[in-house]
């Protein structure tokens, strides 16, 4: 072979795996850590006499502001957001969260479901139930 062929043969091969390279080194920033919930009360699957208040812990990569609580109860449905929401920091760097509805509920089930994103795009949703007697 000749010798102008092995040298663009060596510089072809070399461009490829320089390409290589250069995709293999991507960030891992980009990658998606969702939101994580625990600490609930009531807990789920709990029986209470009334229910009235709610509180859960949100992990450390949580944005406080994108925390959303929605109760459904039957034909009773209300929406909780950031704003009407008690969200303080803990010393570990997670949310603990608390909120209150409209009126105090007697007698059911009741889907709790809260949403929150860690960075946009991120996105968490997680439920659970609980009955009223």
């Amino acid at each position: 072979m000749k010798p102008q062929y092995l040298i663009a043969a060596a510089l072809l091969f070399g461009a490829n795996i320089d390409a290589v390279h250069a995709y293999g080194n991507g960030s891992s920033s980009s990658k998606c850590v969702k939101p994580t919930f625990s600490e609930f009360q009531p807990s789920a699957n709990k029986y209470l006499q009334s229910f009235r208040e709610f509180s859960f812990v949100a992990s450390a990569n949580t944005t406080p502001t994108s925390i959303e609580v929605n109760v459904s109860a039957g034909q009773y449905k209300q929406h909780i957001g950031a704003k009407e929401l008690e969200i303080t920091s803990k010393p570990s760097g997670q949310f603990e969260v608390t909120g209150k509805i409209d009126r105090p509920f007697q007698h059911g089930f009741i889907h709790i479901s809260l949403t929150a994103h860690s960075k946009p795009g991120c996105e968490k949703t997680e439920g659970y139930l609980i009955r009223v007697q």
